[in-house]
């Protein structure tokens, strides 16, 4: 009934011509340029466009005039014609709840209109670290000292993709073995490198003949900064080799933080390794609890 009814809407006979109404555009873009400023990534800026954009010309209405009806009805319909998980789902409530608030916080609306819409169940699946053989697996394939330095450099110092591709060689210390990171939100973090990555990373600075400031570049002249596609491929390369199943940056850095919390690092101090704002995101990313049982167990029920 709630769709059906949604389709209608009863209002005096208006004879003046009727225009599209751009002021929730005005909104919009306000909205982006305080996420931009707040230090959101491009990439994340780019996503909450795409999707707020199609929301508010689906609605086509006043932003005063919005209602929960509106935005429950075009995820209905988005759920049924491009049959997406409830997870992404979901995650599409989430970015319009940010951008509902952020106008009520502005003081431009007085009510959130997805505050009433309940939170999209679905079934967290449990993303696992890559166990001690496959990270050998994984070495053991890569085929340059340069692909042989990220995947150290990858797994000791846990940064994110977006992280690692925008390092210099400045950034690195090899007398104190830290790396200074610039991560979300423009903040600097230190991380470390162990012994392995210390030694394969200074192999491939040596070999290097570039003048390029960027700590890793493309194989090919120029020698490029390397990109997120070129360090895509690098990994998937690598783990086709490897026999290695789900394969990516950034489950070197959910490997790592596990690791280092199964060793016994207070999650306060693997927080402030990964960047995380909150204790609660760290519990969550690294998927403590299963991991850390089964290797205690394994470790205290060993006689």
């Amino acid at each position: 009934m709630r769709i059906t009814l949604c389709k209608y809407e009863v209002t005096a006979k208006e004879t003046a011509l009727q225009t599209v109404n751009n002021g929730s555009l005005h909104f919009l873009s306000m909205y982006l340029e305080s996420c931009e400023q707040a230090g959101k990534s491009k990439g994340t800026v780019e996503l909450y466009r795409f999707h707020l954009s199609r929301l508010l010309s689906y609605i086509n209405k006043d932003i005063y005039a919005i209602s929960d009806d509106d935005i429950y009805v075009y995820l209905y319909n988005y759920r049924h014609k491009r049959s997406v998980s409830n997870a992404y789902l979901d995650h599409l409530r989430i970015i319009f709840n940010g951008f509902f608030k952020w106008l009520v916080k502005k003081r431009v609306l007085t009510s959130n209109p997805v505050d009433s819409l309940d939170t999209i169940k679905y079934q967290k699946k449990v993303k696992k670290p890559l166990s001690a053989e496959e990270v050998e697996k994984l070495r053991s394939s890569c085929q340059t000292e340069r692909d042989l330095a990220i995947v150290e450099c990858l797994y000791s110092t846990a940064v994110r993709a977006s992280e690692l591709l925008g390092l210099n060689r400045s950034d690195i210390s090899f007398s104190h073995n830290d790396i200074i990171v610039l991560g979300k939100g423009n903040k600097e973090r230190i991380t470390y490198l162990n012994a392995k990555s210390h030694i394969h990373l200074k192999n491939y600075l040596d070999m290097r003949t570039d003048d390029n400031p960027a700590l890793f570049v493309s194989s090919k002249s120029p020698h490029e900064r390397l990109t997120r596609r070129g360090l895509e491929d690098i990994i998937d390369r690598i783990a086709i080799k490897a026999d290695v199943k789900n394969v990516h940056p950034h489950r070197f850095r959910r490997t790592s933080a596990t690791d280092l919390l199964n060793a016994g690092m207070p999650i306060e101090q693997v927080q402030e390794l990964l960047g995380h704002k909150s204790i609660e995101t760290t519990r969550i990313y690294c998927t403590v609890n299963q991991e850390a049982v089964k290797h205690n167990h394994k470790r205290l029920m060993n006689f």
